[in-house]
């Protein structure tokens, strides 16, 4: 079966800055939940950056040339996020919840088995219902391993994946069906509301990689933790 293409190219924004603009309200919401916790405007800027990250990885999963090699390296993020990940939130290394990027690379497992039953050569109809086997075992696993966003990150991922086609045909398409998915997956807390303003950057993304930026987010996830939690210390000497 043929496989998914990636969007024909636009004029406009780049991977880069999509990325950037994500690593850099995940930095606002942090530093709001940790030392301006009254500051709900800090929250609602934060909230753009997992619509994002999300998007970022179902583009990356179509865009990669190796798709076990790019959830190897997630992986080894994930864990080595995990410390840094727990200092921040409790004050001591102890694995009782997990971080986005355990999300994350549960959800790109996901999208790697879902892909794979996608270009199988099983009948139509029955591969279409196989394709949520995989779904709903990495929502149960993220939900019980207790990762940061839980199985609603691994639904968005996996609903991202599967509108991925609307975004080659009508941006307008794309942005309206992102728009309804995250205001009914945060709809019960009102600054997740504003996840839906992520769709405005990605309205204007070009479907080019730009400068290169792989490493970026993987580096600065662990590192701008490691900096709060010494800020932290600081803080409290």
């Amino acid at each position: 079966m043929q496989q998914l293409s990636a969007p024909a190219a636009r004029p406009n924004r780049d991977q880069g800055l999509i990325k950037l603009v994500a690593i850099l309200t995940m930095m606002v919401d942090h530093m709001g939940v940790v030392f301006f916790p009254g500051q709900l405007w800090l929250r609602v800027v934060g909230r753009i950056a997992f619509p994002l990250f999300c998007f970022m990885l179902v583009e990356g999963f179509f865009h990669t040339k190796n798709k076990w090699r790019y959830l190897y390296r997630l992986v080894i993020f994930a864990l080595i996020s995990e410390f840094p990940f727990d200092l921040v939130n409790r004050g001591s290394s102890i694995w009782e919840q997990q971080s986005v990027m355990v999300t994350l690379s549960i959800s790109l497992l996901v999208l790697i088995l879902m892909d794979k039953i996608r270009n199988s050569s099983i009948p139509a109809t029955l591969r279409g219902m196989l394709q949520f086997v995989p779904v709903a075992a990495g929502a149960v696993l993220a939900y019980f391993a207790k990762t940061d966003y839980s199985f609603k990150g691994v639904l968005v991922i996996a609903a991202l994946y599967l509108i991925y086609p609307l975004f080659q045909i009508e941006r307008v398409a794309y942005i309206l069906t992102g728009g309804i998915l995250f205001f009914w997956e945060w709809m019960n807390k009102v600054s997740r509301v504003f996840a839906s303003l992520a769709f405005i950057p990605l309205f204007f993304y070009n479907g080019q990689k730009g400068r290169s930026a792989k490493w970026l987010f993987y580096l600065f996830y662990p590192v701008h933790l490691l900096l709060i939690y010494g800020i932290i210390r600081l803080l409290l000497d």
